[in-house]
């Protein structure tokens, strides 16, 4: 993927987990379909923390390694590997790669979901 073709704004940057992101398609421009698309970089031991969210969020590992939680499954997803989280199950992530680990990541809200992630 070429960088300079993702739409940058807003950007996702958070030092304390040394990772950075980037909205492909932000949730106030897909009011039709109620998703977001969102490419994810994780630095050498860059995480994210436990959370929730009251919608489905998909995972596409492009590059590198990570040991995701989802629920109670611990495993390690590798470039190529896709992975679904259903709504509010607790999930988490470390990128246990050499080098940079990248996400595809893609979050849809049903419907009924009172989520407020991405309208703000």
């Amino acid at each position: 993927m070429q960088t300079d073709t993702v739409n940058r704004s807003p950007d996702m940057r958070s030092e304390e987990s040394k990772n950075v992101g980037w909205f492909m398609l932000p949730r106030r421009q897909s009011s039709d379909c109620n998703m977001t698309i969102v490419v994810q970089r994780f630095d050498k031991d860059g995480d994210f923390e436990e959370h929730a969210h009251d919608l489905e969020q998909f995972f596409y590992v492009t590059a590198g390694a990570l040991e995701m939680t989802i629920g109670d499954d611990t495993r390690t997803y590798v470039e190529g590997d896709f992975v679904s989280v259903g709504r509010n199950v607790v999930h988490a992530g470390r990128n246990i790669h050499d080098g940079e680990s990248e996400l595809v990541v893609v979050d849809y809200w049903p419907a009924d979901s009172d989520d407020r992630i991405g309208l703000d």
